[in-house]
Protein backbone atom coordinates (compact mmCIF):
# COMPACT_ATOMS: atom_id res chain seq x y z
CA UNK A 1 0.00 0.00 0.00
CA UNK A 2 1.11 3.77 -0.73
CA UNK A 3 0.88 6.15 2.10
CA UNK A 4 -2.39 7.62 0.67
CA UNK A 5 -4.11 3.88 0.80
CA UNK A 6 -2.67 4.08 3.60
CA UNK A 7 -4.19 7.65 4.91
CA UNK A 8 -7.59 7.00 3.38
CA UNK A 9 -7.72 3.37 5.10
CA UNK A 10 -7.60 5.23 7.96
CA UNK A 11 -10.15 8.39 7.21
CA UNK A 12 -12.74 5.59 7.30
CA UNK A 13 -14.83 5.03 10.53
CA UNK A 14 -15.48 1.14 10.25
CA UNK A 15 -18.09 2.09 13.08
CA UNK A 16 -20.34 4.35 11.31
CA UNK A 17 -19.15 3.44 7.64
CA UNK A 18 -18.20 6.38 6.37
CA UNK A 19 -15.22 8.63 5.23
CA UNK A 20 -13.78 11.29 7.83
CA UNK A 21 -11.50 14.37 7.06
CA UNK A 22 -14.16 16.65 4.86
CA UNK A 23 -12.63 18.75 2.08
CA UNK A 24 -8.93 18.43 3.61
CA UNK A 25 -9.01 14.53 3.10
CA UNK A 26 -8.18 14.77 -0.98
CA UNK A 27 -5.16 17.24 -0.46
CA UNK A 28 -3.67 15.19 2.41
CA UNK A 29 -3.88 12.13 -0.43
CA UNK A 30 -2.47 14.53 -2.70
CA UNK A 31 0.72 15.71 -0.29
CA UNK A 32 0.96 11.80 0.17
CA UNK A 33 2.00 11.30 -3.60
CA UNK A 34 4.89 13.72 -2.81
CA UNK A 35 5.94 11.82 0.21
CA UNK A 36 6.20 8.43 -1.39
CA UNK A 37 8.10 10.48 -4.21
CA UNK A 38 10.16 12.36 -2.16
CA UNK A 39 11.12 8.88 0.13
CA UNK A 40 11.66 6.48 -3.24
CA UNK A 41 14.40 9.56 -4.28
CA UNK A 42 12.25 10.50 -7.35
CA UNK A 43 11.62 14.18 -6.41
CA UNK A 44 13.15 16.97 -4.48
CA UNK A 45 10.91 19.13 -2.22
CA UNK A 46 13.31 22.24 -2.92
CA UNK A 47 12.78 25.38 -1.08
CA UNK A 48 10.39 26.82 -3.93
CA UNK A 49 9.58 24.80 -6.39
CA UNK A 50 9.17 20.71 -6.90
CA UNK A 51 12.01 19.37 -8.50
CA UNK A 52 12.38 15.99 -10.28
CA UNK A 53 15.59 14.06 -9.42
CA UNK A 54 15.02 10.62 -11.19
CA UNK A 55 12.10 10.37 -13.94
CA UNK A 56 12.96 6.66 -14.12
CA UNK A 57 9.64 4.25 -13.59
CA UNK A 58 8.45 3.59 -10.11
CA UNK A 59 6.36 0.51 -9.82
CA UNK A 60 2.95 1.89 -8.39
CA UNK A 61 0.72 3.00 -11.64
CA UNK A 62 -0.51 5.78 -10.04
CA UNK A 63 2.46 7.24 -8.59
CA UNK A 64 4.38 7.08 -11.95
CA UNK A 65 1.58 9.00 -13.98
CA UNK A 66 2.10 11.93 -11.23
CA UNK A 67 5.83 11.44 -11.46
CA UNK A 68 5.57 11.76 -15.19
CA UNK A 69 2.89 15.17 -14.83
CA UNK A 70 5.62 16.74 -12.38
CA UNK A 71 8.52 16.04 -15.04
CA UNK A 72 6.43 17.72 -17.51
CA UNK A 73 5.54 20.52 -15.91
CA UNK A 74 6.82 23.80 -16.65
CA UNK A 75 7.49 25.35 -14.78
CA UNK A 76 8.03 23.18 -11.88
CA UNK A 77 5.35 23.94 -9.35
CA UNK A 78 5.87 24.81 -5.86
CA UNK A 79 4.21 22.53 -3.54
CA UNK A 80 1.64 24.89 -2.33
CA UNK A 81 0.59 25.01 -6.18
CA UNK A 82 0.72 21.59 -6.66
CA UNK A 83 -1.45 20.75 -3.89
CA UNK A 84 -4.00 23.56 -4.87
CA UNK A 85 -4.31 21.86 -8.26
CA UNK A 86 -5.38 18.05 -6.94
CA UNK A 87 -8.17 16.95 -9.03
CA UNK A 88 -11.93 16.68 -6.83
CA UNK A 89 -12.42 13.16 -7.98
CA UNK A 90 -9.05 12.13 -5.47
CA UNK A 91 -10.87 10.07 -2.64
CA UNK A 92 -13.14 8.30 -5.28
CA UNK A 93 -9.96 7.34 -7.13
CA UNK A 94 -8.20 6.14 -3.57
CA UNK A 95 -11.73 4.36 -3.00
CA UNK A 96 -11.29 2.23 -6.13
CA UNK A 97 -7.47 1.53 -5.38
CA UNK A 98 -8.18 -0.08 -1.70
CA UNK A 99 -11.18 -1.98 -3.50
CA UNK A 100 -8.69 -3.28 -5.95
CA UNK A 101 -6.45 -4.35 -2.77
CA UNK A 102 -9.96 -6.11 -1.03
CA UNK A 103 -9.33 -3.49 1.64
CA UNK A 104 -12.64 -1.78 0.93
CA UNK A 105 -16.15 -3.06 -0.28
CA UNK A 106 -18.51 -0.21 -1.91
CA UNK A 107 -22.04 -0.37 -3.19
CA UNK A 108 -22.70 2.10 -5.95
CA UNK A 109 -26.03 3.05 -7.24
CA UNK A 110 -27.43 6.07 -8.53
CA UNK A 111 -30.47 8.26 -6.76
CA UNK A 112 -33.04 10.01 -8.72
CA UNK A 113 -31.27 12.58 -9.77
CA UNK A 114 -29.15 10.18 -12.10
CA UNK A 115 -26.28 10.89 -9.62
CA UNK A 116 -24.02 7.96 -8.25
CA UNK A 117 -23.71 7.67 -4.41
CA UNK A 118 -21.78 5.31 -2.67
CA UNK A 119 -21.91 3.34 0.35
CA UNK A 120 -18.96 1.57 2.06
CA UNK A 121 -19.83 -1.99 3.28
CA UNK A 122 -16.94 -3.43 4.97
CA UNK A 123 -13.61 -2.62 6.09
CA UNK A 124 -10.25 -4.60 6.42
CA UNK A 125 -10.42 -4.04 9.83
CA UNK A 126 -7.42 -6.20 10.83
CA UNK A 127 -5.47 -3.89 8.40
CA UNK A 128 -6.61 -0.76 9.47
CA UNK A 129 -5.83 -1.92 13.20
CA UNK A 130 -2.00 -2.31 12.15
CA UNK A 131 -2.03 0.94 10.93
CA UNK A 132 -3.25 2.41 13.95
CA UNK A 133 -0.91 0.38 16.27
CA UNK A 134 1.86 1.93 14.36
CA UNK A 135 0.59 5.32 14.50
CA UNK A 136 0.66 4.51 18.57
CA UNK A 137 4.72 3.01 17.96
CA UNK A 138 5.09 6.54 16.19
CA UNK A 139 4.31 8.84 18.90
CA UNK A 140 4.16 7.06 22.23
CA UNK A 141 6.63 8.49 25.13
CA UNK A 142 9.95 7.56 24.65
CA UNK A 143 9.67 6.71 20.44
CA UNK A 144 12.24 8.56 18.63
CA UNK A 145 13.14 9.06 14.98
CA UNK A 146 15.36 6.46 14.88
CA UNK A 147 12.93 3.95 15.97
CA UNK A 148 10.18 4.61 13.80
CA UNK A 149 9.81 3.89 10.28
CA UNK A 150 10.15 7.36 8.19
CA UNK A 151 6.80 6.69 5.94
CA UNK A 152 5.30 6.36 9.85
CA UNK A 153 6.56 9.39 10.73
CA UNK A 154 5.10 11.14 7.32
CA UNK A 155 1.78 9.59 7.80
CA UNK A 156 1.20 10.56 10.94
CA UNK A 157 1.75 14.09 9.92
CA UNK A 158 -0.49 13.65 7.33
CA UNK A 159 -3.40 12.33 9.66
CA UNK A 160 -3.10 15.36 11.89
CA UNK A 161 -3.13 17.70 9.01
CA UNK A 162 -6.64 16.38 8.09
CA UNK A 163 -8.00 16.26 11.42
CA UNK A 164 -8.36 13.00 11.30
CA UNK A 165 -7.07 12.16 14.73
CA UNK A 166 -10.44 11.71 16.32
CA UNK A 167 -11.05 8.85 13.53
CA UNK A 168 -7.87 6.83 14.09
CA UNK A 169 -8.62 7.13 17.59
CA UNK A 170 -12.34 8.27 18.53
CA UNK A 171 -13.92 8.98 22.15
CA UNK A 172 -12.54 10.09 25.31
CA UNK A 173 -10.28 7.07 25.41
CA UNK A 174 -8.43 8.18 22.35
CA UNK A 175 -7.91 11.86 23.87
CA UNK A 176 -4.21 10.77 25.06
CA UNK A 177 -3.12 9.20 22.06
CA UNK A 178 -4.70 12.11 20.01
CA UNK A 179 -2.72 14.26 22.28
CA UNK A 180 0.50 12.78 21.59
CA UNK A 181 -0.43 13.15 18.13
CA UNK A 182 -0.55 16.93 17.96
CA UNK A 183 2.48 16.61 19.98
CA UNK A 184 4.67 15.30 17.62
CA UNK A 185 3.73 17.42 14.40
CA UNK A 186 3.59 20.91 16.86
CA UNK A 187 7.66 19.86 16.11
CA UNK A 188 6.92 22.45 13.93
CA UNK A 189 6.12 25.80 15.06
CA UNK A 190 3.31 26.51 12.46
CA UNK A 191 1.47 23.19 13.98
CA UNK A 192 0.75 25.53 16.81
CA UNK A 193 -2.07 26.79 15.40
CA UNK A 194 -3.82 23.71 14.92
CA UNK A 195 -2.32 21.67 17.79
CA UNK A 196 -3.69 22.10 21.72
CA UNK A 197 -1.95 24.00 23.95
CA UNK A 198 -2.02 21.07 26.25
CA UNK A 199 0.73 19.15 24.52
CA UNK A 200 3.63 21.07 25.43
CA UNK A 201 3.78 18.65 28.30
CA UNK A 202 4.80 16.36 25.78
CA UNK A 203 7.16 18.34 24.24
CA UNK A 204 9.88 16.00 24.73
CA UNK A 205 8.22 13.75 21.49
CA UNK A 206 8.49 16.49 19.56
CA UNK A 207 12.29 17.30 20.33
CA UNK A 208 13.34 14.06 19.24
CA UNK A 209 11.95 14.60 15.89
CA UNK A 210 14.75 16.67 13.67
CA UNK A 211 15.74 16.00 10.90
CA UNK A 212 15.86 13.74 8.30
CA UNK A 213 12.14 12.23 7.24
CA UNK A 214 10.67 14.79 10.11
CA UNK A 215 11.33 17.42 7.81
CA UNK A 216 9.73 16.17 4.71
CA UNK A 217 6.42 15.83 7.13
CA UNK A 218 7.15 18.94 8.95
CA UNK A 219 7.41 20.73 5.13
CA UNK A 220 3.97 18.52 4.12
CA UNK A 221 2.31 19.79 6.97
CA UNK A 222 3.42 23.20 6.56
CA UNK A 223 1.88 23.10 3.25
CA UNK A 224 -1.04 21.83 3.63
CA UNK A 225 -1.48 23.62 6.54
CA UNK A 226 -0.96 27.18 3.77
CA UNK A 227 -3.61 25.27 1.37
CA UNK A 228 -6.42 25.09 4.65
CA UNK A 229 -6.21 28.46 5.62
CA UNK A 230 -6.14 30.05 2.40
CA UNK A 231 -9.63 28.00 1.25
CA UNK A 232 -11.29 29.07 4.65
CA UNK A 233 -10.24 33.03 3.66
CA UNK A 234 -10.95 32.94 -0.16
CA UNK A 235 -7.43 33.53 -0.41
CA UNK A 236 -7.69 31.04 -3.57
CA UNK A 237 -10.41 29.57 -5.65
CA UNK A 238 -10.49 26.41 -3.24
CA UNK A 239 -13.22 28.25 -1.09
CA UNK A 240 -15.68 27.13 -2.51
CA UNK A 241 -14.86 23.78 -2.62
CA UNK A 242 -14.39 23.33 1.16
CA UNK A 243 -16.80 22.93 3.77
CA UNK A 244 -14.76 24.52 7.12
CA UNK A 245 -17.33 22.59 9.44
CA UNK A 246 -15.89 19.49 7.74
CA UNK A 247 -12.56 20.09 8.86
CA UNK A 248 -12.98 18.81 12.17
CA UNK A 249 -12.91 15.13 11.87
CA UNK A 250 -16.38 15.13 13.16
CA UNK A 251 -19.37 13.04 11.75
CA UNK A 252 -19.87 15.50 8.87
CA UNK A 253 -18.91 14.37 5.81
CA UNK A 254 -21.90 11.38 5.45
CA UNK A 255 -22.61 10.63 2.02
CA UNK A 256 -21.53 12.47 -1.16
CA UNK A 257 -22.49 13.02 -4.30
CA UNK A 258 -20.29 10.40 -6.60
CA UNK A 259 -18.21 10.39 -9.94
CA UNK A 260 -15.99 12.65 -11.69
CA UNK A 261 -17.90 15.84 -10.64
CA UNK A 262 -18.81 18.37 -12.97
CA UNK A 263 -20.65 21.98 -12.44
CA UNK A 264 -23.34 20.71 -9.97
CA UNK A 265 -21.48 18.80 -7.61
CA UNK A 266 -21.80 21.16 -5.04
CA UNK A 267 -24.16 22.12 -2.11
CA UNK A 268 -24.73 18.60 -1.23
CA UNK A 269 -24.01 17.85 1.80
CA UNK A 270 -21.50 20.13 2.89
CA UNK A 271 -17.98 19.75 0.95
CA UNK A 272 -19.50 16.94 -1.49
CA UNK A 273 -16.10 17.62 -3.55
CA UNK A 274 -15.18 13.90 -3.01
CA UNK A 275 -17.75 12.01 -4.49
CA UNK A 276 -19.32 10.51 -0.76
Amino acid sequence: MTTGDELLLLAIDPRKQRIRGGGRLRFALRAAELADLAESGRISLGARRIEVVDASRVTDRRLNNVLHALAGSAPAPTVKVWLEQTPRSLVTEYVSRLQDQKALRVRRWRDRGGRTRQDILSVDEPRRRALVTRLDAVARPGSSGQDSAGSDLVLAALVQAAGLAGAVHPGPRGFPARRRLAALVAADPLAATTADAAVTADRELADALVTGTDSLSRRLYRDLTDVYADATTGGHSLGHDLDPGAWSGADSTSHHTGGHHAAGGHGHHGAGSDGW
